[in-house]
This record gives structure tokens, C-alpha cells and sequence, in this order.
């Protein structure tokens, strides 16, 4: 039971890292709205957390000695690599292809989909801990 539920959580927590990145993508492509030349970014995250997985096209991190070093994160280095977005036509004179709309709209989703994903792991951990305190 408890292998389960810290799978869960761990999953869970990979899923906030990736949102919390591409937040972070999202806020960079609207910041550079008018900058010439800007291409705008995304993060997959149905990519991304295949890639956190391992299971994933991403390249996989190996330990092969000791004491090399670890990424510390269980893959999630290579789950937030950032990819440049498809222009499908919407490049501007100035070569910029950030759509202001669809961002904020992009910044809206993931920011509830985080929000969502932080009560998800709130309300599991007030399961354990009724469980914990209904033992007694």
C-alpha cells in the first residue's frame, strides 16, 4: 500500500515540476511578444511525462559508476526540454511567431491544470492522515 501511494505522489510531484516549467515557457513566449526574431516555445506534457516515466523518447539517464553524478530528479531533466512551436503560418514581418492569444490561453489551462494537480496530492495526503488518526 504504501509503495502505491508514494508512486502516486511521485508521479504527481513530477507533474507539478513539468507544469511549473512549461509555465515558465509560457510567461517567456509572452513576454517576448514583440521581440523580432522570437520564436515561441511549448513543453509537451504528455511528452514530458513519458519522459519523466521512462518511457518516453527522451534519452535516458544511466549510472553506471558510483560516484557519478545524478540528475536528482528521476528523468525530469530531459522531460522539460523545451521544443520550438510550429508556426503553421502565423509568423509576423518581424519573424516573431508568438500568439498573445493563444498564450494566455495556454497560461490559463496550465495554471488551473497545476492548481488541480496541487489539491489532487492535498486531498490524498488528508486521506492518509484520516487514516492514520481513525488507527488510533
Amino acid at each position: 500500500m504504501i509503495k502505491l501511494v508514494d508512486q502516486s505522489v511521485a508521479a504527481l510531484e513530477k507533474a507539478l515540476d513539468v507544469r511549473s516549467a512549461k509555465h515558465a515557457v509560457i510567461t517567456s513566449n509572452i513576454s517576448n511578444q514583440d521581440t523580432p526574431g522570437y520564436k515561441s516555445k511549448n513543453i509537451d506534457f504528455k511528452n514530458a511525462m513519458a519522459d519523466a516515466a521512462g518511457t518516453g523518447p527522451g534519452l535516458k539517464m544511466e549510472k553506471t559508476k558510483t560516484n557519478h553524478l545524478t540528475s536528482g530528479q528521476s528523468g525530469l531533466d530531459n522531460a522539460t526540454q523545451v521544443t520550438l512551436s510550429s508556426t503553421n503560418g502565423t509568423k509576423r514581418l518581424d519573424g516573431n511567431t508568438v500568439n498573445a492569444e493563444k498564450e494566455m490561453t495556454h497560461l490559463a489551462e496550465n495554471t488551473f491544470m497545476y492548481q488541480a494537480t496541487a489539491q489532487f496530492i492535498a486531498k490524498k495526503f488528508r486521506g492518509i492522515k484520516n487514516a492514520i488518526n481513525e488507527g488510533r
